[in-house]
């Protein structure tokens, strides 16, 4: 009979959580002779109690992860791409590294500042390169 009750305080607790309490009171339970019935309701009660604490467990995980990004700043600027040639980004492009000269740049950060399509961006610093007009820092 105290088995019983633990179950059924198990049921109250959890009811909406893990298990519905429609699901749970639809199980089918397989007949078991005597204390081979109880040793199964053991094990089965110490199985649930252990996955109850991992439950908990990642819920404050959870909790904790949601409480720190809460408090991280999120970073984001919009950019508005131009249309542009390659030949009119390399223009630009060139002009951007001479105004910096000396900084150490990246394509992707020109193409942001400029409003460029990176891809586009990328295949003009190429060409820059190639032609000995921009050369890659070390």
């Amino acid at each position: 009979m105290q088995k019983f009750e633990k179950r059924q305080e198990y049921e109250d607790s959890t009811s909406g959580s893990l298990i519905p309490r429609a699901m749970f009171d639809s199980m089918s339970i397989p007949h078991y002779e005597g204390s081979e019935l109880d040793q199964k309701i053991e094990d089965l009660t110490k199985t649930i109690e252990m996955l109850g604490m991992e439950v908990n467990i990642l819920k404050d995980k959870v909790d904790e992860l949601e409480t720190k990004s809460g408090s991280m700043p999120v970073n984001f600027r919009i950019i508005e791409v131009k249309e542009a040639t390659v030949e009119e980004a390399r223009e630009k492009i060139f002009e951007y590294y001479k105004e910096h000269e000396g900084e150490s740049i990246y394509p992707d950060d020109v193409a942001d500042e400029l409003g460029l399509d990176l891809k586009i961006t990328m295949q003009a610093v190429k060409e820059l390169m190639k032609e000995g007009s921009l050369k890659e820092e070390k």
